[in-house]
């Protein structure tokens, strides 16, 4: 089980976070977000970190050009689409090399049918919380909602994770979970995270 820490922008914060050694950290390209990169989270400072963690950018409805520019320059190992980008749209990145997660947030009217014409174009699928703000709610979503799904591409699980759910998620053996990926419940205020209770959570996913 992989481990994606999401919303990270301080370099500080960032270096802390290598004590954790996450598998992924994601990067948020959405200017509505409060964990937006904007300019606070220079490229080249981030680069010569040397983090273990594949890069992930996290993309609201950009274009492909802004996607390209954003993964060059911080040297991004996944493109995440979190909007309402299309089969086409995921399969024009796919055919620039760029390894593409596309993200859907789940509710109970949520048809997993919607993910099947992606398949060929994404590495990863991610589900999380249904929402206007795209994410980082802090809410979670009703998991039994993934027997839903046809299990053939590999996913993240988002969506208002914390600590008190860690118990429920290992009962998710069945299901075909790449990565848990956290935000908003490991915070001190956005985009800083509580590097203890990433600990923690390290602790009860891996009994480390």
């Amino acid at each position: 089980m992989k481990l994606k820490v999401c919303g990270m922008r301080e370099i500080e914060n960032l270096s802390q976070l290598v004590s954790i050694s996450p598998d992924y950290i994601g990067l948020i390209f959405y200017e509505k977000s409060p964990r937006y990169v904007g300019t606070v989270l220079k490229p080249a400072t981030l680069n010569q970190l040397r983090l273990n963690a594949k890069k992930v950018g996290v993309f609201v409805n950009s274009s492909i050009d802004e996607i390209v520019e954003s993964g060059t320059k911080y040297e991004l190992d996944y493109a995440q689409l979190h909007g309402d980008e299309s089969p086409e749209f995921a399969a024009e990145l796919y055919a620039l090399g760029i390894s593409v997660i596309k993200a859907f947030g789940v509710n109970e009217d949520f048809d997993f049918s919607v993910t099947t014409n992606y398949h060929p174009y994404v590495d990863y699928f991610l589900f999380d919380t249904k929402s206007e703000n795209r994410g980082g709610t802090g809410n979670k979503f009703n998991w039994n909602l993934l027997k839903g799904y046809d299990q053939k591409i590999p996913f993240f699980l988002s969506g208002g994770v914390d600590l008190k759910d860690i118990e429920e998620f290992k009962q998710l053996d069945d299901l075909n979970i790449h990565a848990i990926d956290v935000n908003s419940r490991f915070e001190v205020e956005p985009g800083v995270k509580d590097i203890r209770k990433l600990g923690e959570l390290k602790r009860l996913l891996y009994g480390e």
